[in-house]
C-alpha cells in the first residue's frame, strides 16, 4: 500500500524545520557559547591564580636566557590575551612574557602551570627553574599553534614573597602569534580544563579530519561508480581538500617550509569553495555556464596570488581573497535549501543545513584569526567534516536503497515477464511433445504397415500367384503360412523398445526359426561370442539387421537346397566391429547373378540405411552363398 502523499509532505516538512532550525541553533551556540577553558568556572577562579596581565620583552636574539631578560628593564606592559599582530605589528622571533605574583594564602599551594593558547610554542620558568615546554623556538618552528600546555613543577620552587613565571613564546609574524591567559593552581584543577582544551582543539580536530577524509574517499568511489550522478565528483574533491586544510590544526610536522605551506593550506579554502560550489550547481541542474567558469578561475587566481604575494600578511590577505567567494556560497546553499524544500528532497536539506553551518561557523572562524574574539577561541569549523561524513553516507545510503529498489522493481518484473513466457513454452512444449508423439506413432504405423506390407504382404501375393497356375499342396501352403507367421512376429517384436540387445535379438531368432529349420531338414549351426554393447543403433536399425538375416535364411531354404546354416558373431576389436556371417552348403547361385537378386538387393538397401557394411560370396569350401556384414560398436552418423 502506498503511503499517503499528504502524511508524507507533512512529515519531510517537520523535517526539514526540525533540521533548519537545529543548524542555527548550533551555529549560535558556536559564535556565542562555543567552549573557552581558559576562562575557566566559579570554583577554578577560587582555588587557583589567573593571570591577565604581563610585562613582555619582544626580541629576536636567540642566545637571550632567562636569567639575562628578567635583569632587563625594558619591557613593556601588556594584557593578556596578547596577540603580536596587533601590539607588536611584522614581529617575528621570541616573545619573553614576565609575571610577576604573591601566593594568595587563601587558595591551595599550586603545582601546575595550564596555558590554553601560546602561538607557535611555548617553555616557561619559574622563578629561574624551567618547568616545562613544547616544541622548538628557533629555525623552523615547529606548529603548536592549536595546542594547549600543562606544565606541572613542584610546590618547592615557590616563595611565601614575591614569585616570577617567564613564558618564552616564539612564533611567525602575521600569524596570530601571541600568549592567552594563564592559569597556575593544584594540578586536580588544571589537568580537567586542559583535557577538555586538548579533545576541542587537538583530538576532536584529528578525528573531524578523519571522518571528513573518509567520507571524501566513500564519495570519490561512489562517484566513479556512478558517472551519471550529479557532480559528486566534485564534492568527492571538496570534501578531501576540506579535509588536507584541516591537518593544520593538529600537525606539528608540515611537509614544505612555514611560508609555502601557510600559502598552499590557505589557498585550499579557495578550492573547497570552488569544488563545493560546482557541486552544488550540478546538483541544482541549475543551467548557468559563467559561474562554473567564473568558481574556477577563482580558485586558481587565489592559488597563484597566495603563492607570488608571499605570506607576510597571511590571515589578512586570505580574508580579502575569500571574501567575494562566501558571499556566493551562501547564496548556492539558501538555494539549494529552497530546491530541497520545493522537491521535497532531504538529502539535498542534510547537505544544504551542513554547507551552512560550515560557511556560518567559518565566518566565526574567521573572526577569530582576524582577532576579533580572543585567540583563545576554540576553532569549530572543522567540526563540520563530520557532517560533511553525515551527509555523504544519507547520499551513498538513499542511492543505493534507490538502486535496490529499482533493482527488485527490475527483477520482479523480469520474474513475472519469465513466469508468463515459461508458461507460454511449457504450453508450447506440450503441445510439440503430443505433435511429436502423434508423428511417431504415425511413423511406427507406416512401418508396420510396410513390414506387413514386405514380408506378410509379398508371401501372400506370391502364394496367391503360385495358386493361379496351380494349385498349392499342403506342405506349400504350409511352407507359406509359416514365412507369414515369421514375418508377423519379427514385425511384433520390433515394438519392443527394449530390443537394443543384438545377441538377444539372434538368440530369438534362432528360437523361431529353429523348428521350421528342423522341418526342412536343416542343420543349424551356431557360433556365438561375448560382443560389447552397439551404442547408437535403434531399436528400428537392429530390426532392419534382423531382416537382412532372415532374408539370408529364407533365400537358404526356398532356393539353396541345403542341409546345413552356419551362423558366427565375433568381435573384431582392431576394427572396433562386430563380424556376422552366415553361410550354407546349397547349390549357390548362377555367378552372373549372384548379388544381384532381389533378396539381395533389399538386404543391401537395409545395410546402407543403418551403416553396416554388408558383402556376399561363397563358403570358405567354395560353395553355396556366404553372406559377411561388419556392424561398427558405435553407429556411423
Amino acid at each position: 500500500m502506498s503511503p499517503n502523499p499528504e502524511i508524507t509532505d507533512r512529515l519531510f516538512s517537520w523535517r526539514f524545520s526540525l533540521l533548519f532550525l537545529l543548524t542555527l541553533a548550533v551555529a549560535l551556540w558556536g559564535t556565542f557559547k562555543a567552549p573557552l577553558p581558559a576562562l575557566g568556572n566559579a570554583n577554578t577562579e577560587q582555588q587557583a591564580h589567573l593571570f591577565e596581565q604581563a610585562k613582555v620583552l619582544f626580541s629576536n636574539d636567540a642566545t637571550l636566557s632567562a636569567a639575562d631578560v628578567m635583569s632587563l628593564n625594558t619591557k613593556k606592559t601588556v594584557v593578556l590575551p596578547d596577540s603580536w599582530d596587533v601590539t607588536q605589528p611584522g614581529f617575528e622571533g621570541q616573545g619573553w612574557y614576565q609575571i610577576d605574583f604573591q601566593l594568595d594564602p587563601d587558595k591551595p599551594a599550586p603545582d601546575s602551570v595550564f596555558m590554553p593558547k601560546a602561538i607557535m610554542n611555548a617553555h616557561a620558568y619559574l622563578n629561574g627553574h624551567w618547568i616545562g615546554g613544547l616544541g622548538t623556538l628557533e629555525g623552523e618552528i615547529t606548529r603548536h599553534w592549536n595546542y594547549p600546555y600543562l606544565f606541572q613543577f613542584s610546590p618547592d620552587l615557590l616563595t611565601p614573597g614575591n614569585n616570577t613565571l617567564l613564558i618564552q613564546v616564539a612564533g611567525y609574524k602575521n600569524y596570530r602569534s601571541g600568549l592567552g591567559r594563564v592559569w597556575m593552581g593544584p594540578r586536580q584543577l588544571l589537568e580537567p580544563m586542559y583535557e577538555s582544551s586538548y579533545r576541542w582543539q587537538v583530538t576532536g580536530s584529528m578525528l573531524a579530519t578523519l571522518v571528513a577524509f573518509v567520507s571524501g574517499l566513500l564519495l570519490l568511489v561512489f562517484a566513479r561508480i556512478f558517472r551519471e550522478q550529479e557532480g559528486f565528483l566534485f564534492l568527492s574533491l571538496a570534501v578531501i581538500v576540506f579535509a588536507v586544510r584541516n591537518t593544520g590544526y593538529f600537525m606539528d610536522w608540515i611537509p614544505l617550509p612555514h611560508a609555502q605551506w601557510g600559502q598552499l593550506v590557505h589557498s585550499l579554502h579557495a578550492w573547497f569553495a570552488c569544488l563545493y560550489g560546482l557541486f552544488l550547481i550540478r546538483y541544482m541542474h541549475l543551467g548557468w555556464i559563467w559561474i562554473p567558469k567564473g568558481l574556477l578561475a577563482y580558485a586558481v587566481a587565489v592559488s597563484l596570488i597566495t603563492f607570488a604575494a608571499g605570506s607576510d600578511q597571511i590571515l589578512n590577505f586570505t580574508f580579502w581573497l575569500l571574501l567575494p567567494v562566501i558571499p556566493v556560497v551562501f547564496i548556492l546553499n539558501v538555494l539549494l535549501l529552497s530546491h530541497s524544500w520545493r522537491t521535497r528532497n532531504f538529502e539535498g536539506a542534510i547537505l544544504g543545513c551542513s554547507s551552512l553551518l560550515f560557511v556560518l561557523l567559518s565566518i566565526r572562524d574567521l573572526a577569530t584569526m582576524l582577532n576579533l574574539l580572543p585567540i583563545e577561541s576554540i576553532l569549530l569549523s572543522q567540526y563540520t567534516g563530520i557532517l560533511l561524513f553525515v551527509s555523504a553516507c544519507w547520499i551513498i545510503f538513499r542511492r543505493y536503497r534507490a538502486l535496490l529498489q529499482e533493482l527488485k522493481t527490475s527483477n520482479d518484473s523480469l520474474n513475472s515477464e519469465l513466469a508468463i513466457r515459461e508458461q507460454q513454452l511449457f504450453r508450447q512444449f506440450n503441445l510439440l511433445r503430443k505433435i511429436e508423439q502423434q508423428r511417431a506413432q504415425d511413423d511406427e504405423r507406416r512401418r508396420i504397415m510396410q513390414d506387413i506390407h514386405d514380408g506378410v504382404g509379398s508371401s501372400l501375393v506370391s502364394a496367391l500367384n503360385l495358386s493361379e497356375t496351380k494349385p498349392l499342396g499342403q506342405d506349400e501352403m504350409r511352407d507359406v503360412l509359416q514365412e507369414c507367421l515369421d514375418d508377423l512376429r519379427m514385425a511384433i517384436d520390433s515394438l519392443d523398445p527394449q530390443s537394443d540387445d543384438l545377441l538377444a535379438l539372434l538368440g530369438n531368432f534362432r528360437w523361431r526359426y529353429e523348428r521350421r529349420l528342423k522341418a526342412s531338414g536343416v542343420n543349424l549351426l551356431w557360433s556365438v561370442a561375448d560382443i560389447p554393447k552397439l551404442e547408437g543403433y535403434s531399436s528400428r536399425d537392429l530390426f532392419d539387421l534382423l531382416r537382412i538375416v532372415q532374408e539370408v535364411f529364407a533365400n537358404s531354404l526356398k532356393h539353396a537346397k541345403a542341409n546345413k546354416i552356419e551362423l558366427s558373431v565375433r568381435w573384431a576389436e582392431t576394427e572396433d566391429k562386430v563380424l556376422l556371417n552366415i553361410s550354407d552348403n546349397g547349390v549357390g547361385m548362377p555367378h552372373n547373378t549372384l548379388g544381384r537378386g532381389r533378396g539381395l538387393a533389399h538386404m543391401k538397401i537395409r545395410a546402407k540405411a543403418i551403416r553396416i557394411e554388408l558383402y556376399t560370396g561363397r563358403n570358405s569350401q567354395g560353395q553355396g552363398v556366404a553372406v559377411f556384414m561388419a556392424i561398427p560398436r558405435l553407429r556411423k552418423k
